[in-house]
């Protein structure tokens, strides 16, 4: 395995464990992640469904990003995500730690957006 596998591979499995690891936590402890919803969304559905649907989102696509399906789009998916978090939490909390590092997850899904590496894809 040459060395842009090596970072083909590490770049999905970081996205993925991040993706699928908050998504789990979304779901199973979604009062933890309440304050991160913004305000408008509740006017649509309730905190704990929000979270369910999001969570759910979540684990998809870190799934479909590690298993190589149709990595262009999971990783586009992904970056859009992240966007949508990204400003959801500058216009909330103004730039914090967490914008921080949620900029390195948007850095990551891009990344692996234009990565031509075609090693392990199941699809796409």
């Amino acid at each position: 395995m040459d060395r842009s596998n090596i970072r083909h591979i590490l770049a999905r499995l970081s996205l993925a464990v991040v993706f699928v690891s908050i998504g789990v936590w979304e779901i199973v402890q979604p009062s933890y992640w309440a304050m991160y919803l913004p305000l408008f969304a509740l006017k649509f559905a309730s905190a704990g469904t929000l979270l369910l649907l999001h969570g759910t989102l979540l684990i998809i696509v870190g799934l479909a990003v590690l298993a190589g399906v149709y990595l262009r789009v999971s990783s586009a998916i992904a970056v859009l995500i992240m966007l949508a978090i990204l400003g959801d939490l500058i216009i909330s909390f103004g730039f914090t730690d967490i914008v921080v590092r949620d900029l390195a997850i948007l850095l990551i899904a891009a990344a692996l957006y234009f990565d031509d590496t075609k090693y392990l894809r199941l699809a796409g």
